[in-house]
């Protein structure tokens, strides 16, 4: 039994400090007071509240108020000499006068629940204020009792003229409670009948202020209590304002408000994002108005100022951090030239952890474009503002795989209340983030605000193939992976599931994420294929990590079929000299997006008479080992729930119902101990039965970790508390401490689940809590510990004949009953006061768990009524619980725990299967899994075609039957585009023609005059997208001891020095680019000046553009000499005004010819495609300006640069075209085409062909031979088909027609780019242009409720 006394701060102030009536919450009739009737030592009957209020750990549904100034929750009490608290038998009360009053001789008591806004919102407010580690509190609901101008009894006729009159505000969010006493005026402090004098209404037995549990155990009183002091309470207080007092009274203790000279820090939140920004709330020391306060980490020489926001608290913001963990914070408060040091601890989140508070829409894949975010408008870090701005944060590699941050403002200004708004996203970056922040920043203060998840910019598929080239280059100079040394994956999905020993969800992509828009943006984004990934707990060999990922079958995912897991550089957690996540996810996770998911299959053409499709997907497994569960032996598990039913890790089973504190589990060299707790079980009404449930188990590794111990909590059902201190999952639902690793993995209104991993031992627990029971399943992955651990778990040798082992090594036999397991095995195993790990709440200790002479029921009684046969199935642990507890609710709890608990023995058992399939170049094999049974077929890749044949195998007695005799052999093609080539791309075109993007490409000529049209979004930039840099680049390096340096950067963009890019993909320059802002990477060999094209440019000469955001039309000259001289190339560009917007599905090609000495392309050899749009009502023109200049360039062709990862091919010129949404004139003293002209202009160059070719399942030459022997056939039938649907809408279209009226067909123009294709193909001459073949007119006609498509194609068949 302890006292709590709160040392008050004694005001003798003059009273115009004190409270006055208008301090104190309104109250009255005129509020919506209840009056209790006039009584003495009378109470109200039970008054129901409407939301469940928490009071010392327990829930309360009702309340009642007591004439005698107290409120109580259990009984009424009608005590009037205050007795010294604790008080038990049930008196459960908040005391904020307890003496003898009597509202007969004068006053009334007035008492209201209420949900009012403005009384929430100051109630909230001074939450905040007194308790600044709350800072985020909004109290949903109040009770305000007053006690006005009340007498006390025994008073006379004229002393009854003394009144007091005080009040008591009770606070919650549901959660947390708070209680606030406000002291107007008190006059007396006793009644006759305790002693007072009847004159002055003192002496006796003075009134008493506090709060008392009920359980004679715990209590809180202000030390002034039930002594003369007491009626100075109006001069008192515990927050510096005399006659008031605030507490917090949720917990199994009472916390005072305010501050105190002793400052003990409190650090809130006590964790946070390792990129910094936070709003970091200091408490506990006072801090004067003249005080400054500055802080730092240890390790960090930059000191911050903080800003005073009272004087209880300070508000700072945390810098950006280069590792995550516990970070010591030291904090220095000046004053008048006195500095006083204190010390607190914090918490670094790592980036794939931390919760994000702001959220991308379609977050799959994010282009350059207009992207659309939303974030949390309460969060704390805005709150000091109406604006925000939005910076958009890239992460680029330096020298020696340096990373760093570098910010630019994209958005200012914006509403804060908005929430949501549309960024336009420029940048050359490959990984990137987006902080929304406050648009004030405090002087000495980093920037404040919250953040999205780090996440890649997506490239088209030229730029992604080339970004994987060049990061395999560059793997080969690093040292290879240990692939041999790694972990295995599980096989199976419960596997894995069981597993949290060795391995741990992955944070990117696991089945426990919140769908919360402000918890994560998205699961599985980087293995869209995948419902749930692992990782490594710890650092592999080397420091690597092996992601395993499993399908929606449950079963492990080849990556080379579809998006998987595989072997990574870099653990996502860091290591030593490793940035966590970051190096991860730039070094491992872009790879694989550009190397698998953005480059897709690639098209090339090599030479003049050879082709072939490239994937690139496979090279990148030759760096990064794919997902494999050769070899792997999984964990083992124990359980331990209901009326506690014991299976060890042996699988003995047992059932030992004692009650106190025992031995869970422990090494025999003391490296590991685990402690559980059994408590009696106790009905809803509060009858205890003769049963006990674990209600608590704690553990520690000693020396190598923290304590960790998972309990029931009536609140919250239940909490986590690690050192002793309870953690919160506010910021983040998994956390790294010393040696062991939690997260919470559900958390709902009935039941939490949490996962607690010793990785260092190789012991982890999985606790699932509920209201009135802990189940927990124990898991042990290391080998090693075989036969050396002892506890009510077992041994862990294998040997379940031996599990019943008392810590004297006395052995049971295993067919021992339930009582001699109780007595002889069970009891032997409590632990003593000395060893217990447990944190004791306040007011209990060790021994008020220990019931000794508890004796529980050892069999259930033999009639087992039907209800109880229905809800349990047969389960005899269910009916037993059932019949000894009476709770079908914790029956059902022993029931699900026993499904997972057979689950997890099923997924023990190592599964027999065969060895991985072998990688075939050019194709690959297609198992469901390597599991034994399994089976397989093999495909070659689009551009292959296969060679003999290959079988159906399947997986028997762990060898794969016989996979049969053959190859994939490269497709040879011709380089340029045949019949069939040309329908394909047709096809594929109408495939996608309901979409926004649509690529179309043909060959013009022999000469590789190339024309190239695309239709585009209509994407428009943001005023505010400025490029306006963050005054402070942030440098996180990476020092990798056990790689050798690289040479060349891994993926460099440029090569040389690039200014105020803000360009939407890399630019690949090779000279200073200045002021770009295009759309797609500018790909040129020469200086580019304001450039604004929404096209990347991709030319040899020199260019400046009009600010238009589309692709430029040129118009080109170029000559070239045979003797190999360069050529000169003239080009006139024009801009309009659509954005770009690249596609998913492309193909690139290069085509090697020689070109005549001088080769001319103007307006005349390029037929000229009219743009029309659907606007029925009106066309709009817009003339070119003529105004733009010409340049005349020499350029020499040079060899392809290899060391950057987008280096541009000196001997590439690629289209760049543009559509308009309105009718163009072009000028007829400056004529330009509608599209532009490539002509290029180098002997034996290399041309880059940008296409849309569909993925094909059969060879190209068997369709091509299809085709060539078909071809009349397929046009006379198509012909057909299409007279008849056009015949079919005519005459639909006449009968809908009433009384045979007028038709009125208004034609209107489509809207987009013409379809037109100009190619040569070894059938037709190559000086024949066939641009109307594939240019398509659209008529739209309207005929009542049908509209009719009408295409009419100008086809020369005679030339076919």
């Amino acid at each position: 039994m302890q006292c709590f006394p709160v040392l008050m701060l004694l005001v003798f102030a003059p009273c115009v400090l004190c409270l006055t009536l208008n301090d104190l919450f309104p109250f009255g009739s005129e509020n919506g007071d209840t009056a209790m009737d006039k009584n003495d030592d009378g109470s109200t009957s039970d008054i129901p509240i409407s939301t469940l209020f928490p009071f010392f750990n327990h829930q309360h549904s009702k309340l009642i108020v007591n004439t005698n100034g107290v409120i109580t929750f259990l009984q009424s009490i009608s005590t009037y000499t205050p007795n010294p608290f604790p008080i038990a038998n049930n008196a459960r009360m908040i005391a904020p006068f307890w003496a003898d009053v009597d509202t007969t001789r004068g006053g009334t008591v007035w008492y209201r629940e209420t949900t009012d806004d403005d009384l929430l919102n100051r109630a909230s407010e001074e939450v905040r204020t007194y308790f600044p580690q709350f800072y985020r509190f909004k109290a949903s609901w109040l009770f305000v009792a007053t006690w006005d101008r009340v007498s006390f009894y025994g008073c006379t006729s004229s002393s009854c003229s003394k009144t007091n009159r005080f009040q008591v505000i009770l606070i919650t969010n549901g959660q947390h409670s708070f209680t606030i006493y406000n002291y107007e005026d008190i006059q007396w402090t006793t009644g006759t009948s305790s002693g007072g004098n009847s004159i002055t209404g003192l002496g006796g037995t003075p009134a008493q202020v506090g709060f008392n549990a009920g359980d004679g155990i715990v209590f809180f009183t202000v030390n002034a209590s039930r002594t003369h002091e007491i009626v100075n309470v109006t001069t008192m207080s515990n927050i510096d304002i005399p006659g008031k007092f605030a507490f917090r009274i949720d917990a199994s203790d009472i916390t005072d408000g305010g501050c105190n000279t002793e400052g003990d820090l409190t650090v809130t939140p006590r964790y946070g994002p390792m990129l910094g920004g936070q709003y970091l709330v200091l408490g506990g020391p006072c801090i004067e108005a003249t005080a400054t306060v500055k802080f730092n980490f240890l390790g960090l020489t930059q000191k911050y100022t903080c800003e005073r926001k009272t004087e209880f608290s300070a508000v700072c913001i945390t810098p950006l951090f280069r590792y995550t963990g516990d970070a010591l914070l030291l904090v220095e408060i000046e004053d008048q030239g006195i500095t006083t040091t204190f010390r607190g601890l914090y918490t670094v989140l790592n980036p794939a952890d931390s919760k994000h508070r702001v959220y991308r829409r379609n977050s799959l894949d994010w282009f350059t474009g207009q992207q659309y975010i939303s974030w949390d408008p309460d969060a704390a870090e805005l709150q000091d503002n109406d604006t925000v701005d939005i910076h958009l944060f890239s992460l680029a590699e330096g020298s020696d795989q340096h990373l760093s941050w570098s910010s630019q403002v994209i958005h200012s200004g914006i509403p804060r209340l908005a929430g949501s708004a549309w960024i336009s996203l420029q940048t050359n970056s490959f990984a990137l983030a987006i902080r929304v922040t406050s648009a004030s920043r405090k002087s000495g203060q980093s920037n404040r605000g919250i953040w999205s998840d780090i996440f890649p910019l997506a490239l088209p598929p030229d730029q992604a193939y080339k970004f994987c080239e060049n990061w395999l280059n560059n793997e080969t100079q690093l040292p290879s992976l240990p692939t041999a040394d790694v972990q295995p994956c599980p096989c199976t999905l419960d596997q894995a599931l069981l597993d949290i020993v060795r391995f741990q969800p992955d944070p990117d992509c696991n089945m426990f994420s919140q769908t919360s828009i402000f918890s994560r943006t998205g699961n599985c984004l980087y293995r869209r294929e995948a419902s749930h990934c692992i990782r490594l707990a710890s650092l592999g060999p080397q420091g690597v990590d092996n992601l395993c990922c499993y399908d929606r079958d449950n079963n492990l995912i080849d990556s080379r079929v579809r998006e998987g897991g595989s072997l990574q550089r870099y653990h996502y957690s860091g290591g030593s000299g490793v940035l966590p996540y970051l190096a991860n996810f730039y070094f491992d996770v872009l790879p694989f997006l550009h190397c698998c998911r953005y480059s897709q299959n690639v098209y090339q053409i090599i030479g003049s008479e050879s082709s072939s499709v490239t994937n690139i997907c496979p090279s990148y497994f030759t760096q990064r080992k794919f997902s494999s569960c050769i070899n792997y032996d999984p964990p083992r598990p124990a359980r331990t729930n209901g009326d506690p039913h014991i299976t060890t890790l042996d699988g003995f089973r047992y059932t030992f119902n004692g009650i106190g504190e025992f031995t869970f589990v422990q090494t025999l060299n003391g490296s590991f101990l685990s402690q559980i707790r059994f408590e009696q079980f106790q009905k809803d009404n509060g009858d205890l039965v003769d049963a006990s449930v674990c209600t608590s188990f704690v553990s520690q590794s000693p020396n190598t970790s923290a304590v960790v111990e998972v309990r029931l909590n009536s609140i919250r059902t239940a909490d986590v508390l690690v050192n002793g201190d309870v953690i919160d999952f506010d910021e983040s639902n998994a956390y790294q401490f010393q040696g062991v690793s939690i997260m919470q993995v559900s958390n709902n209104l009935t039941k939490r689940e949490f996962i607690v991993s010793f990785t260092i031992i190789g012991i982890a627990f999985k606790a699932i809590a509920s209201s009135n029971v802990l189940n927990i399943l124990p898991v042990v992955g290391n080998n090693s510990l075989a036969g050396t651990l002892r506890g009510l778990l077992g041994d862990f040798d294998e040997d379940p004949n031996n599990d019943l082992r008392s810590p004297t090594g006395e052995m049971l036999l295993p067919n021992s009953t339930t009582e001699e397991i109780y007595d002889k095995f069970g009891l032997p195993w409590r632990i003593t006061e000395t060893v217990s790990l447990f944190t004791y709440e306040v007011g209990k200790s060790y021994n008020d768990y220990q019931k000794l002479s508890f004796r529980p029921a050892f069999t259930s009684p033999a009639n087992v009524p039907p209800e109880v046969e229905e809800l349990c199935g047969g389960d005899e642990e269910c009916v037993f619980d059932y019949a000894v507890t009476g709770s079908a609710e914790l029956a059902a709890e022993t029931q699900q725990f026993t499904v997972i608990f057979n689950t997890s023995v099923g997924a023990s058992y190592q599964i027999k299967n065969c060895e991985d399939l072998p990688t075939v170049h050019g194709g690959v094999w297609n198992a469901t899994s390597t599991i034994e049974g399994s089976s397989a077929t093999f495909s070659c890749y689009p551009g292959y075609e296969m060679e003999g044949a290959s079988n159906i195998i399947t997986c028997e007695n762990g060898t794969w039957t016989d996979f049969g005799n053959f190859s994939c052999d490269v497709l040879v093609t011709t380089s340029t585009m045949d019949l069939s080539s040309f329908i394909s791309t047709t096809l594929d075109i109408m495939s996608v023609s309901n979409t926004e993007t649509v690529e179309e490409t043909s060959i013009v000529s022999a000469t590789t005059e190339i024309e190239t049209e695309t239709s585009t979004d209509i994407t428009t930039t943001d005023a505010n997208s400025i490029t306006s840099t963050e005054d402070i680049t942030y440098t996180l390096s990476i020092s990798e001891s056990t790689t050798t340096k690289s040479t060349s950067t891994l993926y460099s963009t440029t090569e040389s020095t690039t200014e105020s890019s803000t360009s939407d993909l890399p630019s690949t320059t090779e000279s200073t680019t200045e002021s770009s802002t295009s759309d797609l990477p500018s790909t040129t060999e020469s200086i580019t000046e304001s450039s604004t094209s929404d096209v990347p440019s991709t030319t040899e000469n020199t260019t400046e553009s009009s600010t238009s955001e589309l692709p430029s039309t040129t118009e080109s000259t170029t000559e070239s000499s045979t003797s190999g001289l360069p050529s000169t190339t003239e080009s006139t560009t024009e801009s309009s005004t659509l954005n770009m917007y690249p596609s998913t599905e492309r193909i690139i090609a290069s085509s090697t010819t020689s070109l005549p000495s001088t080769i001319k392309s103007y307006n005349s050899t390029v037929p000229t495609i009219e743009s029309t749009t659907i606007t029925p009502s009106t066309t709009a023109k817009i003339t070119t300006d003529d105004s733009l200049p010409t340049f005349t360039t020499t350029e020499k062709a040079d060899e392809k640069s290899t060391t950057s990862l987008h280096t541009s091919t000196k001997h590439i010129t690629e289209v760049s075209t543009s559509t308009s949404s309105t009718a163009i004139e072009n000028n007829t003293e400056n004529p330009r085409p509608s599209s532009s002209v490539v002509t290029v202009n180098t002997e034996a160059t290399t041309t880059s062909i940008i296409t849309t070719v569909p993925p094909f399942r059969k060879s190209l030459q068997q369709v091509d031979d299809f085709l060539k022997e078909n071809f009349k056939y397929i046009i006379i039938g198509g012909v057909f088909i299409v007279l008849c649907i056009v015949l079919v809408g005519v005459f639909i279209c006449r009968r809908s027609s009433n009384n045979n009226e007028e038709r009125i067909y208004e034609e209107v123009s489509i809207e987009g780019p013409q379809k037109s294709h100009n190619f040569s193909s070894a059938k037709f001459s190559s000086s024949q242009s066939y641009s109307s073949l594939s240019s398509v007119l659209g008529k739209l006609s309207y005929c009542e409720d049908y509209t009719i498509y009408k295409y009419e194609k100008d086809v020369n068949s005679s030339e076919m």
